[in-house]
């Protein structure tokens, strides 16, 4: 089994796109690229940087990132 990483940085998504619609086009994209995959599960998660706000680098705003991971044979 393999897996394919796909991530979102919400504060770099431009105005008004959903980060829904930009996974679904990094997906689809990499999916039309490699059609003969058998895709097994997926999982998405997130994560916020920092976690603490006095964690250091010291950034102006958390960042929230969105990853969804594809396990797939080939």
């Amino acid at each position: 089994m393999k897996v394919k990483t796909f991530e979102v940085v919400l504060h770099r998504l431009p105005s008004g796109q959903s980060p829904v619609t930009a996974l679904e086009e990094q997906i689809n994209e990499y999916l039309v690229q490699h059609p003969e995959l058998k895709l097994v599960t997926t999982h998405m998660s997130s994560l916020v940087m920092p976690a603490d706000p006095n964690a250091l680098p010291r950034i102006e705003e958390p960042h929230i990132v969105v990853f969804c991971a594809l396990f797939y044979n080939e």
